[in-house]
């Protein structure tokens, strides 16, 4: 038997994936609240010394100074779909990033709608887990469309997010985001961008959009915990600005730069 064989039989896993500054994870303690919540919801039994302290001496004997790091947390083996083991197993993979500051996106990002899936909306909709077939297919329609990356649509046909990116977006001087009860996952750069946001003075509210409301947005961006805030473009036939997205990008920026 393989160790992860339940990850590989049943997508019986949950992940997180972060970035290391300078030898440092700047979210950690964020990443690690969200995948024991998400281990809990799983029925997971987490040991007791899983804190921070532990995963980021982990992650530290692996990552190099700057780096995209994947923490990937499996069931250990035993049983069919139903487990008869709930002890967790990680392994921790990272790949070597160029530079400890986030990159802006000189070139906004053109993307679409695919239309060939939709997102379910349940209790487990914003977790990060193994199960991504749906997501895999929005990046081939994405790529086979020419686009850079692609809106994906939930079961009522709104928004949901990017095949791996929430959405925020621009309208009258107010920032806007998909809810969790959307069934997007719930991104640890989602969160962080809206508490900057709202320390910065910018009203933010989450709403449920259709492709058409959104747009009629002026300004459109994608986030995840790696890139960071990436603006778009365009979307069809729609062009957006980018002016108060690339405000936002470098109070950010000033962020991770001084951060502890």
């Amino acid at each position: 038997m393989l160790p992860y064989q339940r990850a590989i039989f049943y997508g019986d896993a949950i992940f997180e994936t972060l970035r290391v500054v300078q030898g440092k994870a700047p979210l950690l303690e964020r990443h690690i609240a969200r995948l024991k919540k998400g281990l809990d919801l799983l029925g997971f039994e987490v040991p007791d010394h899983w804190d921070m302290p532990f995963f980021e001496a982990e992650i530290a004997k692996i990552s190099p100074l700057n780096a995209r790091v994947r923490l990937t947390v499996y069931r250990s083996e035993g049983g069919l779909y139903f487990p008869e083991n709930n002890t967790p197993q990680f392994v921790i993979t990272a790949t070597k990033l160029p530079s400890p500051l986030l990159d802006w996106a000189t070139k906004p990002l053109q993307i679409g709608i695919c239309n060939r899936i939709r997102l379910p909306i349940d209790d487990f909709s914003g977790l990060k887990t193994l199960n991504a077939p749906r997501y895999v297919q929005a990046a081939i329609e994405a790529r086979k469309s020419g686009w850079d990356d692609g809106l994906v649509l939930n079961s009522a046909d709104c928004v949901c997010e990017a095949t791996s990116s929430n959405v925020f977006w621009w309208k009258n001087g107010t920032l806007y985001t998909i809810p969790l009860t959307e069934g997007c996952v719930a991104g640890i750069m989602r969160e962080l961008v809206i508490e900057l946001a709202q320390k910065a003075g910018i009203e933010v509210l989450q709403l449920a959009v259709t492709p058409e409301e959104i747009s009629s947005a002026e300004e459109l961006f994608l986030t995840n915990a790696v890139r960071g805030i990436v603006p778009v473009g365009q979307l069809a036939e729609k062009v957006f600005q980018t002016n108060r997205t690339m405000q936002l990008f470098n109070i950010l920026q000033r962020y991770f730069t001084t951060a502890e």
